[in-house]
């Protein structure tokens, strides 16, 4: 009797751990014409207390997908008489959740692009929601000032020096400006802080990432996103 009621206490906890992560899901539309191929994921939210909030948030991801795809098709459309012989326009969309708890939620949206030439384009949309405070946060709401910016350009910087083999190919020094208050997301203890191809190197090199340990950082954070270290 007391193995059961165990195993029951144990399938409830789970389930209770469960529903405090907000559930995601994902759709994908996949077409193909005579000159263009698109898969295109979509991420929608579940379980959030506020439904309101959570429905203005998956209806601001599908409009920007929907977007993107209504200029896809126009730019494939002008473009095809461009393509070498055999080759398509081609639109990949893909999402990646790297962070779910504590109330506060990250995903990143990979997006590639062809159109015709040498190679196509690939860039990373980030997605983070703090979900108690209903908002979409960008990188200066989670620190108490201004001084953030110094703080991470310094830490980028020791990050470099640590690692001087992993980012000796940079031909610009890594700088936190107005533009990158989007280009970040949580990922496991870190605040995982990146720069889009061609930003710092050559296109084959990829995405110039620093990962910054948030518990480091956490003197200089607000209050309320202290709870994202675990």
């Amino acid at each position: 009797m007391k193995r059961i009621i165990a195993v029951i206490f144990v399938i409830l906890c789970l389930c209770g751990c469960d529903m405090k992560r907000i559930r995601t899901e994902s759709s994908i539309k996949e077409y193909e014409t005579d000159f263009s191929t698109v898969y295109a994921e979509t991420v929608k939210f579940s379980g959030m207390k506020n439904s309101e909030f959570e429905k203005n948030i998956n209806a601001q991801i599908q409009q920007s997908i929907d977007s993107d795809l209504v200029a896809f098709d126009s730019k494939a459309q002008e473009c095809k008489d461009n393509l070498q012989m055999g080759n398509k326009c081609v639109m990949e969309i893909g999402w990646e959740e790297t962070y779910n708890k504590n109330d506060f939620i990250s995903v990143v949206e990979e997006k590639y692009i062809y159109t015709g030439g040498a190679r196509g384009t690939t860039v990373h949309i980030p997605v983070n929601i703090d979900v108690s405070g209903e908002k979409e946060v960008k990188l200066a709401d989670l620190f108490a000032d201004d001084g953030y910016v110094s703080t991470l350009n310094r830490m980028i910087n020791e990050e470099m020096e640590k690692h001087s083999e992993e980012y000796k190919d940079l031909w610009a020094k890594p700088e936190i400006k107005q533009e990158h208050q989007t280009d970040f997301y949580i990922q496991d203890d870190d605040l995982v802080i990146f720069f889009q191809p061609y930003d710092l190197s050559y296109y084959a090199r990829g995405f110039v990432e620093f990962r910054l340990d948030l518990e480091d950082l956490s003197g200089y954070m607000k209050e309320e996103y202290r709870r994202l270290i675990d």
